[in-house]
């Protein structure tokens, strides 16, 4: 930290004496009134002392300017105690470890004399005993209501309108980092990039566990600048497993504090020391898996257990719940009889920088089926209700009835459930795919809390009053398989029994009208098209058909295109000559090649860099970029109309330089 605090004095230095004649800014507010800094650019004042600049001050646009004072530093020991204070002056006076009150005004007087002052000239008062700042004393509320400005010789130097200071003028921190152990807490917060010309210093605040009032550190931070952006770190030695809360408030040289930054937990805490669920097990009872463990110690880093479950050991868990950390036990009652559920139990911690998760303990459990199964439902009933189909049914006396299902077919053999679970014991059949052609049977099934079911309801049948409509299928899929086309759609047969198979039809893009592929139905949802032919551009669709013979309107079309890719010349040779690395390779029968391409690389490079392009009746190229002294590895591809071959078998080359 030490470090830090002279680079930051150096360049406090480096500021006063050389930069402030570069800012436009030389007057500051604060609550003891305005702060005049001295302006000490030697191209703007040749041969300047500091006795020969006058302070004026006017009433805000009045131009009513009037002497207030000057850069005249403390002549007398009394003048320096008068500034900082017997106190903090005597204080100064020891670091300096002179043998009388003058030399300490000596030394203020010499030429780089703030250099002997250490971190002492980050006070205010000291810069103003130095004669490198005035105070102007005002009333916090009338710094603004005026115009300052620096006159030599009758000439204005500087001149510029006060203005109160606001908490925007500061950046605000944000935490960066944090870092914790047994008995160190480390913090650091960023500022962000900064136009600020003066040192910045920041105040940390904390508050002991997660209540209560924050209390400010001693002393104040020094902000330092790491690759143009301001930082600052503090940390504080403390015992074993306590709980602190950290932010902290930028604040000038002249006493001004800006905005709180967020607010960051930490715990003196060893991270891999933290210990998990002990004592973990599940019982079988009759309201659910009662999970029981040993409880957790009263640690301030934990901040609650979280309960996952899956019903695969090895993954797809999911929060089940959370409880706080006293608890000892947790009742699952969301459970399945005869299915084995297993758990993972992990302490929370509070979200600290570098931490992880807590190891999870695991543990088992399965909820025994009572071997009763509920009765049937009675008294289905079954009507027209516009369109649709309603089903009524009796409620069953059975107390644990989860929920019913409603079974649908064209016979009693056939039958599907087709609801999702009915609470209640009437239920109406909507599904778009009800033909009026058909009779259709309808049965219920009672489901209970064990997830045991009944036998089916007695059997009820009815013709819905519906128009006839065939439905297509919702699309098509086309996959090649060598030189064929794999295509197919969703089978209508499942939501529609009168479905009694399907038409392709297929056409060229050029072509105006679709062609049937065959001439007898396809009764299944795939067919094999090997007629076609490569690089050709083909449109598909397909009808569905039923009993009666009557076809639905076509589905949405797919386009598919058989690429006739070529295949990379069987082999490649490798030669050094004069000229060149000479890559060669066979000639070919093809008469559609468009042309040849050479690729190289490194054995240690993945990717190939292409060399160039040969005509098709060439067989040859000269690698006048080879690398020389190292392993080359070449390769040969093909271009046709249908696109660029593989790569050719590698051949290697060692070329000599």
């Amino acid at each position: 930290m030490l470090k830090y605090i002279f680079i930051s004095v150096f360049t406090f230095i480096v500021l006063m004496a050389d930069a402030q004649g570069v800012s436009e800014k030389f007057v500051y507010s604060g609550s003891a009134g305005n702060y005049i800094l001295l302006d000490l650019d030697d191209k703007q004042l040749p041969g300047s002392d500091k006795a020969r600049l006058v302070i004026e001050r006017s009433r805000t646009g009045q131009n009513n300017f009037s002497k207030v004072g000057d850069f005249s530093p403390a002549k007398t020991y009394a003048d320096f105690e008068k500034i900082l204070g017997k106190s903090l002056a005597l204080e100064i006076r020891n670091f300096l470890q002179v043998k009388s009150d003058q030399e300490v005004i000596t030394q203020l007087n010499q030429k780089d004399a703030l250099a002997k002052f250490g971190f002492y000239i980050l006070n205010v008062d000291l810069l103003r005993a130095a004669g490198l700042i005035f105070l102007d004393v005002l009333p916090s509320q009338n710094v603004n209501q005026f115009d300052y400005r620096i006159v030599s010789d009758g000439r204005v130097i500087r001149q510029q309108t006060a203005r109160a200071f606001q908490k925007s003028d500061l950046p605000k921190g944000k935490t960066s980092k944090i870092l914790t152990t047994d008995s160190l807490i480390r913090v650091g917060w960023e500022f962000g990039r900064s136009g600020l010309k003066l040192p910045l210093l920041a105040r940390v605040f904390y508050q002991e566990g997660a209540q209560g009032r924050f209390s400010p550190y001693p002393g104040l931070t020094v902000v330092n600048t790491d690759d143009g952006v301001l930082t600052a770190i503090f940390e504080e030695r403390v015992r074993p497993e306590i709980m602190r809360r950290y932010f902290i408030v930028p604040v000038d040289i002249f006493g001004n504090e800006g905005m709180p930054s967020d607010t960051i937990s930490a715990i003196s805490v060893d991270f891999k020391k933290i210990a998990g669920i002990e004592g973990l097990g599940i019982t079988d009872t009759a309201l659910g898996l009662y999970c029981h463990w040993k409880p957790l110690a009263q640690k301030p880093y934990y901040s609650g257990i979280q309960i996952l479950r899956s019903r695969d050991p090895m993954k797809d868990f999911i929060v089940l719940d959370s409880v706080p950390v006293s608890a000892n036990s947790y009742l699952d009652k969301q459970v399945l009889p005869n299915v084995t559920y297993y758990y993972k139990f992990r302490p929370l911690v509070y979200k600290i920088s570098g931490w992880g998760e807590v190891i999870a303990t695991t543990a088992s459990g399965t909820k025994t089926a009572s071997k009763n199964k509920p009765l049937p439902p009675k008294n289905l009933l079954a009507s027209v209700a516009g369109d649709n189909v309603e089903l009524r049914w009796s409620a069953n006396a059975e107390i644990d009835i989860f929920a019913y299902y409603v079974l649908r077919g064209t016979t009693e053999k056939n039958m599907e459930i087709i609801s999702p679970a009915v609470k209640k014991n009437e239920w109406t059949d909507t599904s778009r795919h009800l033909s009026g052609k058909i009779n259709y049977v309808y049965s219920v099934i009672a489901v209970n809390n064990n997830q045991l079911k009944s036998d089916p309801s007695a059997p009820v049948g009815i013709r819905p009053e519906r128009g006839y409509f065939i439905e297509p299928p919702s699309g098509i899929s086309a996959n090649a398989t060598g030189t064929k086309v794999i295509l197919q759609w969703p089978d209508m047969k499942k939501k529609e029994v009168s479905i009694a198979g399907y038409i392709l039809y297929r056409k060229k893009v050029a072509d105006k009208a679709f062609v049937a592929l065959t001439n007898e139905l396809i009764t299944s949802p795939r067919f094999v098209d090997t007629s076609i032919s490569p690089n050709t551009n083909y449109i598909y669709v397909v009808t569905s058909v039923d009993y009666s013979g009557y076809e639905s309107s076509p589905s949405p079309e797919v386009t598919f295109l058989l690429k006739d890719m070529p295949k990379p010349p069987p082999s490649v040779y490798v030669r050094k000559t004069p000229d060149g690395v000479e890559v060669s390779w066979p000639m070919t029968d093809r008469t559609d090649i468009v042309s040849y391409n050479i690729y190289r690389r490194l054995p240690e490079e993945k990717n190939h860099v292409k060399l160039g392009s040969v005509k098709p009746n060439q067989v040859m190229f000269i690698d006048k970029r080879f690398a020389a002294g190292k392993v080359n590895v070449y390769s040969v591809t093909i271009t046709t109309a249908g696109g660029e071959s593989d790569k050719s078998i590698e051949k290697t080359l060692f070329v000599k330089k």
